[in-house]
């Protein structure tokens, strides 16, 4: 059976026997029931519009000083036989699907709103588990018991919220706050990275991030992680085969697993094994506290329910497997589906953003806000009407706005604004539009300049770019040929440039330069470059493409080669952050003293010590890329810079430190990152070792990127993942976790 994302009806079998069930479950007597049981009450707490209600708590306090604290879960057991149609049909679904319209509920909506649901007011079968606490949150004892609940009070998340910042005197009101304390305490002594309320809100068990009402959204929390692992414990310790929740990374001390791995993303999944949970900081968890709307719940409810009856589990160990590979192969599929889903929504909610906006809201964007704004409107095919705007903030635009402008609204504009990088806008149009774009550049020895063309797919045009300087006319002819491609006068058989010109590589250079990158890659990748071969890098060095110089630098890391001007580091950084997925920032900012610009090129948060100076800022640009690129190599990248205050500059482009104030006059950027570069720890040790670089392949889950690596070593392929809010984060996250699991002898 494979798992499937699709919407179903429930059929006619699945809604005879819900309609079939009372709160006797199939047969029996209620009066019986409700005598064997005995009675409890408590409350709620869930979001406003909730109509499945899970769980219910309450809490005593005892003559002896200790607390009483009662969580009661919907008895859904109780009301489902195992292997009945709705149970079958509820392993096919494995969960409420919330992201749907409208939502799609595990179970028919007369259980899982109406019988099974702990509605104020009602009378439902539960089972409840009474812990008895002290003043320091440390667990006495428990016992679970069946239970009859009554809901004296549902609350939202919202009430509670107000409740919490501004108690009075009521009971409710003291109730709440107390189990807020206690909640709180219990948060303090797992000291995991899920579960936990931080100065951006609350991060839930899966890591996703509340923003709102979070000091309740941790109240419950901790009550239910306090429930399921004293289930997932009193499960363990028995060695009951059930359903547990891992996030194992195969480090047996759960402490150094903690301190080492707990910052990383690992991917959650199902077990009949009794395995860490290293985000929340536990040795064994479980789900047991929602079985109206995951399955998982409600197999380990019939699991525990033959327990304290004595009875033999329900379920066997093969079965319980077979059930978690189903499920953890349908959350794959659902997190890609509610990714596809999260996508669309953004399209409607940008529509509803941007569709009837205001022009003083228009002046009031941010500039990501813009560059969506523009978006939107040429997806709309509007974005001749928006014109203005974008004149104004011409200076701000990005280099994708560009991209969007030209190469899918073929607006033929902007062409004459000064230091656009066209370069770079090309090779986004060539990841994007996966183009070819190619380069003629050659210089002639009468007029001292050089000549050149553009090439996108073969055309180019028919006029020719030239200039003293070869980096000037690489970027005017990169503009010429995105004009001519907007204009749609691209042509394939252009004159040819000054026949009394000549080039370093010969009549055929064009050819010669394609043959000899192709086979400066090749012997990169064969660890094969030689003096003599360095050499011959050299004389072409104007020839050389900004992939050339990556493989240089960044994969042979050779340190060389940074004396001549016209080097495009800024496209060499930006070839490096597609291929490795690298995050590449610039802070330009004019000097204090007026003289120009200066900048700092950060790489994944990392930087020179010191920025680079010019008058012009493009050039400033050009120089701090360059300067990252020789630190890199050097070793001397930091993440806490030293910020302009009252340096000099001199006349070969660096900063004079000698009258820099130091102490509190020495500004540094301390929300930069400070943590270990794992990503360069693995492939310093694969140059060590003379071994190939890991491969990183990534896909979108939700709000998350999940980075697959694998690393060829003494003829074992090593796999690892990890997850992380960017593409960076979870590069480093799956780096770190492929050296722990497999022991590499890695010094950090």
């Amino acid at each position: 059976m494979k798992p499937s994302i699709t919407p179903r009806k429930f059929r006619a079998e699945h809604i005879n026997q819900a309609s079939n069930i009372n709160l006797t479950g199939v047969t029996g007597d209620i009066s019986t029931i409700f005598k064997e049981r005995p009675s409890v009450f408590g409350i709620t707490i869930d979001d406003a519009t909730t109509v499945d209600r899970d769980d219910g708590i309450w809490l005593v306090e005892l003559d002896d000083g200790n607390f009483e604290l009662q969580v009661s879960i919907t008895d859904v057991a109780a009301l489902i036989a195992k292997n009945s149609p709705i149970d079958q049909e509820a392993l096919q679904r494995v969960m409420t699907l919330y992201h749907t319209k409208p939502p799609t509920p595990m179970l028919p909506i007369h259980i899982s709103t109406n019988l099974g649901s702990l509605e104020e007011g009602k009378k439902r079968l539960a089972l409840t588990i009474f812990f008895t606490i002290d003043n320091q949150g440390n667990i006495i004892g428990f016992e679970i018991r069946e239970t009859i609940f009554e809901n004296l009070k549902a609350f939202s998340y919202e009430e509670v919220e107000k409740i919490l910042k501004n108690p009075s005197r009521q009971q409710h009101d003291q109730l709440l706050i107390k189990l807020q304390q206690i909640s709180q305490i219990l948060a303090g002594k797992r000291r995991g990275n899920s579960g936990v309320l931080t100065e951006d809100g609350y991060i839930d068990e899966d890591g996703n991030l509340i923003a709102d009402n979070v000091n309740t959204h941790q109240l419950i929390a901790e009550l239910m992680i306090l429930t399921n692992t004293t289930i997932s414990n009193l499960l363990a310790r028995e060695k009951i085969p059930a359903l547990f929740r891992t996030q194992d990374v195969g480090i047996q001390d759960i402490q150094k697993a903690i301190k080492e791995m707990g910052h990383c993303l690992v991917p959650a999944i199902y077990s009949p094994c009794p395995l860490y949970h290293i985000g929340l900081a536990l040795e064994t968890y479980c789900h047991f506290t929602s079985p109206l709307r995951r399955f998982v719940d409600l197999v380990n409810h019939r699991i525990i329910k033959a327990f304290i009856k004595d009875n033999s589990s329900p379920y066997s160990k093969d079965e319980l497997q077979n059930i978690a590979d189903y499920i953890n192969d349908f959350h794959c599929l659902y997190k890609e589906n509610k990714s596809n889903h999260l996508r669309i929504k953004r399209k409607e909610d940008i529509a509803k953003k941007y569709n009837d906006i205001s022009e003083e809201k228009i002046r009031t964007l941010s500039d990501d806000e813009f560059s969506e704004f523009i978006e939107y409107y040429i997806y709309r095919h509007r974005v001749k009407s928006i014109l203005g705007y974008i004149r104004e903030r011409v200076d701000n635009l990005s280099l994708k706005d560009f991209y969007q402008l030209w190469f899918v609204a073929k607006i033929n504009d902007f062409f004459d604004l000064d230091n656009i990088d066209g370069v770079s806008i090309l090779f986004i149009a060539s990841q994007i539009e996966n183009i070819t774009v190619n380069y003629q550049i050659k210089y002639n020895s009468q007029q001292k300049i050089y000549q050149g063309r553009c090439y996108i797919n073969g055309l180019t045009t028919s006029e020719f770019a030239e200039d003293s300087k070869k980096i000037r006319v690489k970027q005017d002819s990169a503009l010429m040929a995105i004009q001519a491609y907007v204009n749609g006068n691209l042509i394939t058989n252009p004159a040819q440039i000054l026949s009394d010109t000549h080039t370093d590589g010969g009549e055929n250079n064009i050819v010669d330069d394609k043959a000899f990158s192709n086979l400066l890659h090749q012997t990169i990748d064969e660890n094969g470059l030689t003096d003599e071969f360095l050499d011959e890098v050299e004389k072409r060095i104007d020839s050389l493409q900004p992939k050339d110089f990556y493989k240089l630098w960044f994969e042979a890391r050779v340190n060389r080669f940074f004396d001549y001007e016209n080097i495009d580091a800024v496209s060499v950084l930006l070839v490096r952050s597609q291929l490795d997925h690298q995050e590449v920032k610039f802070e330009i900012e004019s000097h204090p003293d007026k003289s120009g610009f200066y900048s700092f090129c950060y790489v994944d948060g990392f930087t020179t010590k010191q920025p680079a100076i010019n008058q012009k800022k493009s050039k400033a640009k050009q120089l701090s890329a360059l300067g990252y690129i020789k630190a890199f190599l050097n070793d001397e990248l930091t993440s806490n810079p030293v910020k302009i205050s009252s340096v000099k500059q001199d006349n070969n482009n660096t900063i004079n430190t000698e009258n820099t104030p130091s102490g509190d006059n020495v500004q540094t950027d301390t929300h930069l990152p400070s943590e270990k570069d794992y990503v360069s720890l693995l492939h310093d040790f694969c140059q060590t070792n003379q071994i190939d670089y890991p491969e990183y392949k990534y896909i979108k889950v939700d709000s998350f990127f999940r980075c697959f690596i694998s690393l060829n070593y003494q003829n074992i392929t090593l796999n690892g993942e990890g997850y992380g809010r960017s593409k960076k984060d979870a590069k480093q996250s799956a780096s770190h976790i492929l050296m722990i699991q497999h022991n590499l002898n890695i010094k950090e």
